[in-house]
């Protein structure tokens, strides 16, 4: 089987400078990864560069997936924006035919259905998680890429969201998640991969 995901001596930094040594792996359908590192080291900047978002110092990025990589990242929408929670999850319908269905069932998927008529900023940090994962559930993607999970989650939030996490192990999704929190590591249990200094 072909992998869903090869990165081959990807160098990623900026401005011709490495964050850190060259990455090769694999993903396959099904997989999920914790990317590891210390703050600095490019976690975020090796998600960006999967997408296509930073340029790659050197090596190769091969995606063989039918559907656009999802990305759920750190920040969010402007509060000054006022969108409820359905209406974020929508937003990962692209161009797709407007589907209530496919909404709800990712809301539901991720225990947010309740929430699709609040402001998105006005939910917790733990909720805005969850609209944002079901926004990513909506492109109907084969690879799911999130940047620090985990972050500003209150202790019970991230319980929470965590769960969710280990709920995802029987999805068909692949999944890489960047994180730098030892409590996501030990409760996930997925591989994990340690982004190396550069030497």
């Amino acid at each position: 089987m072909a992998p869903l995901l090869a990165l081959s001596n990807l160098s990623i930094g900026y401005n011709r400078v490495p964050l850190c040594s060259p990455v090769s792996l694999e993903m396959y359908p099904r997989d999920k990864l914790l990317v590891c590192g210390a703050n600095g080291s490019g976690k975020s900047t090796l998600l960006k560069t999967i997408l296509g978002i930073e340029k790659p110092l050197g090596g190769t990025i091969q995606y063989s997936g039918k559907n656009s990589i999802a990305y759920c990242k750190q920040d969010f929408p402007n509060p000054d924006f006022p969108v409820t929670a359905e209406e974020v999850v929508a937003m990962g319908l692209y161009k797709k035919k407007h589907s209530k269905e496919q909404i709800e069932a990712s809301m539901k998927k991720t225990e947010c259905y309740q929430l699709r008529k609040r402001l998105f900023y006005t939910l917790s940090g733990g909720e805005r998680q969850r609209v944002s994962l079901a926004r990513c559930f909506c492109q109907n993607s084969e690879l799911l890429l999130l940047d620090e999970p985990s972050s500003f989650l209150d202790s019970q939030s991230k319980e929470t969201f965590l769960h969710l996490l280990q709920e995802m192990n029987t999805e068909p999704v692949a999944i890489i998640a960047v994180t730098h929190d030892e409590d996501v590591i030990r409760s996930l249990g997925w591989k994990v991969f340690r982004l190396g200094a550069e030497e």
